[in-house]
């Protein structure tokens, strides 16, 4: 992360989404907002089947990860990421179950790291939840991937 120099009567998100037609790729920056337990955005939408380049860019001043679940199965996920406090393994695993569920994740992202998370998406259009599933996180920093035909 950069220190900010934009005018402050500026909107303070950095949100883009940049699509190439040629590749059927689009790269999309996601930021974890300091202290607040959340992601800057709530949703972002992408074509089925394009190229996914996903920065998520940690602002936060402790550690996160990402995962993106199959529809309508956040809750579950959250549960079996809660579950993992039991695992002593659980940091190893980045705190990402290992159930079906999960389609794709990050490792654990640092303070003030950037990180990219390169995945297809899926061919099925539907809303696809993502989530920090540090355990404990994922109630409030949650939102959707929305995958369109």
């Amino acid at each position: 992360a950069k220190p900010s120099t934009e005018n402050t009567s500026q909107p303070k998100s950095n949100f883009r989404i940049e699509r190439n037609e040629a590749e059927r790729g689009t790269t999309i920056l996601l930021e974890i907002v300091p202290e607040m337990m959340k992601f800057d955005q709530e949703s972002f939408t992408v074509k089925s089947g394009d190229k996914i380049v996903l920065e998520i860019d940690n602002l936060d001043g402790m550690e996160h990860n990402l995962l993106i679940a199959k529809p309508g199965t956040l809750d579950k996920v959250g549960a079996a990421a809660d579950a993992m406090l039991r695992d002593p393994k659980a940091s190893e695993k980045f705190y990402v179950p290992e159930i079906p569920e999960v389609l794709f994740a990050t490792k654990m992202i640092g303070p003030q790291e950037l990180y990219t998370l390169t995945f297809t998406a899926p061919t099925t259009p539907g809303k696809y939840p993502f989530a920090c599933t540090f355990p404990g996180h994922w109630r409030m920093m949650n939102g959707i991937m929305v995958v369109e035909g």
